[in-house]
């Protein structure tokens, strides 16, 4: 769901914004890493688009199939979160492997935690949803934020996760003279089952939504 959303606004954004450094935490991983690759809207639409990438299990075969079609950049970055100790870290440029593409995917509870170099790490975005402060940690000064993830889907969900967040959140303040533009969804782009789910239908639909949020706003 938020990957093809993704993918909907790069679209809009591509003619526009030329990026020196992609910077991706959790399913924006995987977009950021294709992008900064070189990747087309047409290419990130299509990876979309395939009914594979709605089977979980094949995430560490699709992460790789990804990678060999697309070099890696030293101008992309992907966030991890340590497990055990809940600290967020950041792996740049030719040091990423598709490991850490996935660690950086493992949403708990549904998909298994990374061992990489002796520690485990889970979802990237499990701290804080949008890695502004990773990029800027990176040197960058001026940022395009696209967030999938502004409310959580499932009310069930909501509280727990904004409590963990609370504690354990990973927000640090914005220095002075960096500019923040920020891409998010409206509302709600569907439920926690249809975040879970592949449909062909609901991806062209998430596409068009993500694609009219940057249509919107005057970046360039």
């Amino acid at each position: 769901m938020f990957g093809a959303w993704q993918a909907g606004a790069w679209r809009a954004l591509a003619p526009r914004f030329h990026p020196d450094l992609v910077v991706g935490a959790s399913v924006g991983s995987l977009n950021g890493y294709a992008i900064a690759g070189g990747a087309s809207p047409d290419d990130l639409a299509d990876f979309w688009l395939r009914p594979e990438i709605g089977v979980l299990k094949q995430l560490p075969h699709t992460i790789r199939g990804m990678m060999d079609r697309y070099p890696p950049s030293p101008r992309y970055a992907v966030v991890l979160t340590d497990a055990f100790r809940l600290k967020p870290r950041i792996i740049a440029g030719e040091s990423v492997t598709w490991r850490h593409l996935a660690a950086s995917c493992a949403i708990p509870l549904v998909l298994p935690a990374r061992r990489i170099d002796a520690r485990w790490y889970c979802d990237g975005g499990l701290l804080n949803p949008l890695p502004v402060w990773a990029a800027i940690e990176l040197g960058a000064t001026r940022i395009v934020a696209v967030h999938a993830l502004p409310q959580i889907p499932g009310s069930w969900l909501k509280p727990f996760v904004a409590g963990f967040r609370r504690v354990a959140g990973h927000n640090p303040p914005l220095a002075a003279g960096i500019e923040v533009q920020m891409i998010a969804t409206p509302g709600p782009l569907g439920s926690l089952r249809d975040a879970l789910r592949w449909k062909r239908d609901n991806i062209e639909r998430w596409m068009e939504q993500g694609f009219a949020a940057a249509k919107k706003q005057g970046v360039g």
